[in-house]
């Protein structure tokens, strides 16, 4: 999970040219919510956000870097962000490592909820999670700073993934798998990347190079599948030679 604060004397979010919600002093929070992320990440950077001081003493103007946002009585936005987590292996963005869909809008209005708990009521405005909106703001400074959740969820391949890699099918060029069992290992494989965004974990390894080389043999098809086909379509965006020192 990921923050980019921006200090600012007043914000607002217009969806369809209307205003949907403004502030005043305070804080802009863009979140961005990555594969992985729960409650834990939610609570850390929630707190966070309330204690950090980026405004000068309330009383001795000048010393900086004194007061909090809510020492100061100011305002929050909190505006979604999944572009925080694109990656640029070609020109176009993929946004493969960011969660998505229910999961994702759960997460931030836990996040949300986390924040209002922490400032006084009335204080925490939102965007609208999902919708196409223009941010407006004047940043205060410029201050701008990130927060980045706690240590990252280990890369090393999962019990699931093990367990999926075990159960799927053999395509090796001797060897000759039904379609039946082919079709138990895609399912298997469908299901683990709708939690994490390689079989091996967060980053990609062995298990990801060695899939995608059976299921990109001549004569084969890429997978249909939501999950893996955005999966299959990603891992092919890396060289041949990335893909052999993964997991080396």
């Amino acid at each position: 999970m990921k923050l980019v604060i921006q200090r600012v004397t007043r914000a607002s979010v217009l969806i369809d040219d209307k205003i949907h919600s403004t502030i005043g002093k305070g804080l802009l929070l863009l979140l961005g919510i990555e594969q992985g992320d729960g409650l834990e990440q939610v609570n850390h950077l929630a707190s966070k956000v309330s204690k950090i001081r980026l405004w000068p003493d309330l009383k001795d103007s000048k010393k900086q870097w004194a007061s909090s946002v809510v020492e100061n009585g100011f305002e929050l936005m909190v505006v979604s962000q999944f572009t925080l987590f694109a990656t640029f292996k070609k020109p176009k963005p993929d946004f493969h490592q960011a969660m998505g869909g229910s999961e994702a809008e759960g997460l931030y209005e836990a996040f949300v909820e986390k924040c209002r708990s922490e400032l006084a009521p009335g204080k925490v405005s939102t965007g609208s999670f999902g919708a196409m909106m223009q941010v407006e703001l004047c940043n205060d400074g410029p201050v701008t700073v990130e927060l980045l959740s706690p240590v990252a969820p280990s890369t090393a391949p999962s019990a699931a993934a093990s367990a999926a890699a075990s159960a799927a099918p053999s395509v090796a060029p001797s060897a000759s798998p039904t379609a039946r069992s082919q079709r138990a290992g895609s399912e298997q494989f469908e299901e683990l990347l709708g939690q994490q965004p390689y079989l091996g974990g967060y980053l990609p390894a062995a298990i990801d190079a060695e899939q995608f080389a059976k299921m990109s043999q001549p004569g084969g098809r890429p997978p249909s599948s939501p999950n893996l086909a955005r999966w299959y379509e990603h891992v092919a965006s890396f060289s041949e030679m990335e893909r052999r020192v993964w997991g080396s």
